[in-house]
Order: C-alpha cells, then sequence, then structure tokens
C-alpha cells in the first residue's frame, strides 16, 4: 500500500522541519553559553582562590563551579529522561491465548506494511492506542511499539470496523514521511521536561542548601539564568508545538486514508460515529455501579450490560440498529449543534470527528466483503476475559464486605427503571429536554390561523430551535471570550462571514438580539401548548387539577434557580478546604461558610420532608444528613480540620442538589404526564362520538 501525503500534509510537515531546526539551533546556542558560563565561572573561581586562598574563597569557588554545572545539568537532563508508561491498570494478551485477535491484528500490519506491536495489551474503556516508552534517543534507534485494545470498544463494533481502527492506529507508523511527526513529538518532551520537570534540579537545591548558608547566593544565581532559558524555551515550545499539533491533525487524515484503503471509508466512519455514543453508554454502567458500592453490589461482567445500555439508548434516541449496533448518522451529531461559530482549532491534535467522517465520505472506498460479526467474538472466551477485566476494574473499590454479584437480568430491569424516572415521555419529541413548561404573558392570540395540533405543538422544527438557543449561548460565550482577549485570535468565521478579533463586540451585540428573539419564540411555543391543554382540561371538566399540577410545578420552579445559587456559593466557597492556607484565613473562610449554612440547613430539611425525596438515600446517609441539619458541627479547631465533620458538610452540599434536582424533575413530569392523559382522554372522547 502507498497512500500519498496530501499537500496540506507536506505544508505542515515542512513547516514542521524549520521549527525542529529553529530548536537545535537555538539549543545549541544556549548550550555553548551555558558551556562558556561553566568556563568562565570555574576560572573566575580559580583566579579569586588562587589570589587568595582561604575557606570563603575556596568556597567561592566551588560555588561558581556548582552554579556553572547546574545550567549545563539543567540543559543536558533530557538526555538521560525517559518517559515511561504505566499499564498496571492494563492487561496483557498473548497470541496463544487469544489466535483470532491476533490473526485480525497480523492481517492489519501486513497490509498496513509496519511492523507488529511488541505486546498487545487490553483495557477497560472505549478506546485504541499505540503507545511505547520514549526517550531521547527514540529519534534515533528503532523502537517496537506496544497496541493498547480497549475492551469496551471492541465490544461496540463489528470486526471489520475493528480493522478499520487498528489500520489508523498502526496507519501512523507505515509511511516514512510519518517520521517527522515523531521528531517533532520527542522535541516537545524535551522542552517540556525542561520547562515542568524539574524535581531532580529541585531536589539538588534542596541538598545544595542545607549544605551551607552560602549556597543561597550560588542558588539565587542558578535559577534566575535557568529562569531566563525558560522564558526562551515557553516560546519556542509554543512556536513548536502549533507546528506539530497542525502536523499532528493532517496525520490523523492521512491514518483514516490508510484505514479507508484497508477495510473502506465506512467501516472507520460509522465507528467513529459510534465510539462516543458507546463511551456514553459505558460510563452510565460504571456511574450506576458507583451507586451500588454502599450496598456491596458489584457487576460480574460489565460488557453484556455495556451492550445493553447501548441499545436502551439507541431505542430511547431512536436510533437505527444494524448487526446488532446503533447506528450514528452525522445529521445527528449536528441535530444538538446547531453552532454557527467556525474557529481553527489550533490548540486541537485532532480534526473533529465531523471533518473526520467527511473526508471518509469523499474517499468513498467500498469494500466488498465485510465481516460485519461481532468484533467481541474474536476474543477465544470473551465472557472469560471480560470477567478478568472488570474484577481488575472493581478491585480498586473498598467494599465493606465481599460485594455479590448483580446479574444481567436484573441490572436491565433495574437500570431501565432509573432511566425512566428521569426521563420525559418521548411523546414530546424532546422538547422538555431543555425547556420548562412554564407559562409567561398573556395567552398567545392566533389570529385567525387554526390552532395547531400536538404533533405541531411538539414537531422537530420547535425542538430545533431549543438546540439553537443553546448553541447560540455558547456562540455569545466565545465570541464573548475573543472580545475580551481572553481567546486570541486574529479572524474567525460566523454564519458563513469572516470577523476580525477586534469586530467580535459588534458580533456580541447581534448574537444576544438573536437570543432574546429565539427566547420570545419558545415563550410563544410554551403559551400555545399551556393554552392548548388548558383548553382540552375545561373540556374534560378538569381544570382544578391542571392548576393545581402546574402551579406546583412553577412555584417550585421560580425558586429553583435561587437555590441552585445556594449549592453553587457552598461548593465554591469550600473549595479552599483542598488547599494550604494560614490558620487565620481558614477560619475566616469557614466563618462565610456559616452564614450561608442556617439557610442550606433549612432547605435541605424541606426538601427532606417531601414524598419520596428518601427514597434513594441509605441508611449512613440518612444519619449524616440528620446530623448536619440537627447538630452545629465544628470543621476547624485550632490547628487542624475535623475530618469526619468535613465529611458530614460535603455529603449535605451533594445530597442537597440531588435532592433538589429530583424534586424539580419529579413535579415536572407529574405536570407532563397529567397533560398526556389529557391528550388521551381527548382521543378516548373522540372514540366515544
Amino acid at each position: 500500500m502507498n497512500v500519498q501525503v496530501s499537500t496540506n500534509f507536506r505544508k505542515h510537515a515542512r513547516k514542521t522541519i524549520l521549527s525542529i531546526v529553529v530548536f537545535a539551533v537555538t539549543y545549541v546556542i544556549l548550550l555553548l553559553l551555558a558551556i562558556g558560563i561553566t568556563v568562565g565561572f570555574t576560572l573566575l573561581g580559580l583566579l579569586m582562590f588562587t589570589a587568595k586562598p582561604m575557606f570563603l574563597t575556596a568556597v567561592l569557588c566551588l560555588g561558581l563551579l556548582a552554579t556553572g554545572l547546574t545550567i549545563l545539568f539543567f540543559l543536558l537532563k533530557f538526555v538521560f529522561a525517559s518517559t515511561k508508561v504505566d499499564t498496571g491498570h492494563l492487561t496483557q494478551i498473548y497470541e496463544s491465548d487469544e489466535p483470532q485477535l491476533f490473526a485480525l491484528i497480523h492481517e492489519v500490519v501486513k497490509e498496513v506494511d509496519t511492523s507488529f506491536p511488541k505486546k498487545v495489551f487490553l483495557s477497560h474503556d472505549v478506546n485504541a492506542s499505540v503507545f511505547y516508552d520514549s526517550s531521547f534517543w527514540s529519534m534515533f534507534l528503532p523502537i517496537k511499539k506496544n497496541l493498547q485494545i480497549g475492551v469496551g470498544m471492541v465490544n461496540a463494533v463489528t470486526q471489520q470496523e475493528l480493522k478499520a481502527i487498528l489500520a489508523h492506529e498502526f496507519g501512523h507508523f507505515s509511511q516514512k514521511s510519518m517520521k517527522v511527526g515523531s521528531y517533532v513529538y520527542h522535541v516537545n518532551q524535551i522542552i517540556y521536561n525542561m520547562l515542568y520537570k524539574n524535581e531532580s534540579l529541585d531536589n539538588m537545591f534542596g541538598k545544595w542548601g542545607n549544605i551551607s548558608g552560602y549556597s543561597a547566593i550560588f542558588i539565587g544565581i542558578s535559577m534566575f539564568i535557568i529562569q531566563q532559558i525558560q522564558h526562551i524555551l515557553k516560546h519556542l515550545y509554543e512556536y513548536v508545538n502549533l507546528n506539530y499539533l497542525a502536523l499532528s491533525r493532517e496525520m490523523e487524515f492521512h491514518a483514516d486514508e490508510i484505514a479507508a484503503h484497508v477495510a473502506g471509508s465506512r467501516a472507520l466512519a460509522d465507528s467513529l460515529l459510534r465510539l462516543g455514543f458507546a463511551n456514553h453508554a459505558l460510563n452510565n454502567v460504571l456511574t450506576f455501579y458507583d451507586t451500588k458500592f454502599s450496598e456491596n453490589i458489584r457487576s460480574r461482567n460489565i460488557y453484556p450490560e455495556h451492550r445493553c445500555v447501548m441499545l436502551l439508548f439507541a431505542e430511547r434516541n431512536r436510533y437505527q440498529v444494524q448487526n446488532g449496533f446503533p447506528q450514528i448518522e452525522l445529521a445527528t451529531l449536528k441535530k444538538y449543534d446547531k453552532s454557527k461559530l467556525n474557529l481553527e482549532d489550533q490548540w486541537s491534535s485532532h480534526p473533529s470527528d465531523e471533518d473526520r467522517v467527511k473526508a471518509l465520505q469523499k474517499l468513498n472506498i467500498v469494500k466488498q466483503e465485510a465481516n460485519n460479526a461481532p468484533a467481541i467474538e474474536l476474543l477465544a472466551n470473551h465472557a472469560a476475559v471480560a470477567n478478568q477485566i472488570s474484577d481488575k476494574l472493581f478491585a480498586q473499590v473498598q467494599y465493606q464486605q465481599p460485594p455479590s454479584m448483580l446479574e444481567i437480568t436484573s441490572f436491565s430491569d433495574d437500570f431501565e427503571s432509573r432511566m425512566n424516572k428521569y426521563a420525559v415521555d418521548q411523546r414530546f419529541n424532546d422538547f422538555y429536554d431543555y425547556n420548562h413548561p412554564v407559562r409567561k404573558g398573556e395567552t398567545p392570540i392566533f389570529q385567525g390561523q387554526s390552532k395547531p395540533t400536538f404533533d405541531e405543538l411538539f414537531a422537530d422544527s420547535r425542538v430545533d430551535t431549543l438546540y439553537e438557543l443553546n448553541s447560540l449561548k455558547n456562540d455569545k460565550y466565545v465570541v464573548e471570550a475573543i472580545s475580551k482577549g481572553e481567546l486570541k485570535l486574529k479572524s474567525f468565521d460566523y454564519d458563513g462571514i469572516k470577523y476580525r478579533a477586534a469586530d467580535a463586540i459588534e458580533l456580541l451585540k447581534k448574537i444576544e438580539d438573536t437570543i432574546v428573539d429565539t427566547e420570545h419564540k419558545i415563550t410563544d411555543y410554551n403559551q400555545q401548548i399551556h393554552y392548548y391543554f388548558a383548553h382540552l382540561a375545561d373540556t374534560q371538566g378538569m381544570c382544578e387539577e391542571f392548576e393545581r399540577r402546574y402551579y406546583d410545578f412553577a412555584f417550585f420552579d421560580k425558586n429553583y434557580e435561587e437555590a441552585q445559587e445556594l449549592y453553587a456559593h457552598m461548593t465554591e466557597n469550600t473549595r479552599f478546604i483542598f488547599q494550604t492556607l494560614p490558620f487565620a484565613d481558614i477560619e475566616a473562610r469557614l466563618q462565610d461558610v456559616k452564614r450561608r449554612e442556617g439557610e442550606l440547613k433549612k432547605k435541605l430539611a424541606t426538601l427532606m420532608a417531601l414524598p419520596g425525596s428518601k427514597d434513594e438515600l441509605d441508611d449512613p446517609l440518612l444519619t449524616s444528613l440528620d446530623t448536619y441539619i440537627n447538630k452545629d458541627l465544628i470543621y476547624f479547631n485550632v490547628d487542624h480540620y475535623n475530618e469526619d465533620n468535613l465529611q458530614i458538610l460535603f455529603n449535605a452540599i451533594s445530597a442537597y442538589k440531588k435532592l433538589l434536582d429530583d424534586q424539580h424533575f419529579a413535579k415536572k413530569k407529574h405536570y407532563l404526564n397529567f397533560m398526556l392523559t389529557l391528550e388521551e382522554g381527548k382521543g378516548q372522547k373522540k372514540e366515544l362520538s
């Protein structure tokens, strides 16, 4: 296979090579200066000692020599530094145990024309990567790479898609032209280590400072010179890194093209679109088990559960399922992202999934023979391997007693029940995911037009308006950062028009006006919906119940934002506890916490008194909350924190947020379900007539 690099790749490669040359020249100059300083300091010290031999001049001579050598060591230490990847969380597998998976790897290695990985590891997550231990000499000596394959990823793709993913990873090392990426990676590591990894130097200064009081003078000289060198290196790091990241984005496109030639454009595109979804599903499984720790319950095998959640989410989102896997379309991603802002993210190492998928679709390389069987079947005994990975994952949890295993059927029932509890009926077409059914202003006037039907009230176009509002608010935040100089750009595109950074303030006003117009439109939608269901309630003789449920939610919603502010205040004003501060500062800040604590206790007690609020709180947490509400706790005593009381405080803040959100959603859902009852009642009335 000989996939040619693109014009953009060659352009960024030339820029990157130039940045390496600039670094090399700058480094050599700095090194020569350091050698000159070392020689100069040594000669100066010897001259002083020779002119007047005594203890003081001997100390000065040794101090100057040490200062020069320290600066030299700072510039040379990266030669001896190495980066070792921690594999403690990984599980190594062998060809004798997994012949089918290794056969696929051999096939991909042969087609891509690269070397077989040194070792193959499995991890629990939705990911794949090639990694290796690196050092300065890695730029010049051949080095064998290791392959990491996430079982979460294998569980979410077909065998053809896995082939495409592996071909992409190996594609990074298949062409000689890609070697420049390796060089600039190591240059970046060198500069980063000199800037930020100075533990050995700090230890040296510490030991040196303990020898004599005179040492402080020479430490100060060394640190001053090193800081000037670091100042130069910081600018150099930014210059090299920007070129490297631009090249890195082109390397991703290049590796994608190699993968498309091996497995077809569609296999890689489909997997790219699904992996974010699969990762979200796996995180939900792990979050589910976070709530089970106190019950001493764990999973036997998280991957059948992962598959279960993917299919549940696919059904909830109305995604098509092919070959047993949800199919995520590019249009689906764009449905939620209505941003009109287009920035060239020069600090991103990867192009967006949208850009990668579009490039793959443009290539349109079709493979007639595609193996669409689940990739997990490649593992010789995937249940045993998955169990082993799950065991390693849950081994990090400290249970009070040996945990019991939750079977897949129990998990499915429990998870779906929780999912339904926090989900609005699908007949509302996601209209209330980012919107609350609150009436504002006067009853809408339809001006002779026919009143909207239920389907029209919750049409896709209206739901899109909600997504547009979210995107407008995000765009406003970014443009605001540009206008303040927090995000440094020369120019950017908005809605197909090019703007200079200086024009951001003017654009910001336009976005704010559009936000106001869009909010008015959504308000009108809510008015129409309220009028529609109020009319249904009237015709069915249920006005009183309708109003009662509406005001039950509306009153809670009116105070919801203020209640959220209390949580934000308590969270923000307790962050200092994790910092090292003078005792007086700690006492002063705790006084501020105490001033709002009475309000928190009162609101927490009110929430806990509501029906059903305690259902998901276990006994230890209930005891902790009761202690918090009814006792005046001391968090700091003279010179140390009371860790037990702090834990009670943090439990209370966290529980307050959960109870607040749960009650808000429960009241909202209670009202929305009644709206559906009215809609169903209308249908039944028609049938009777």
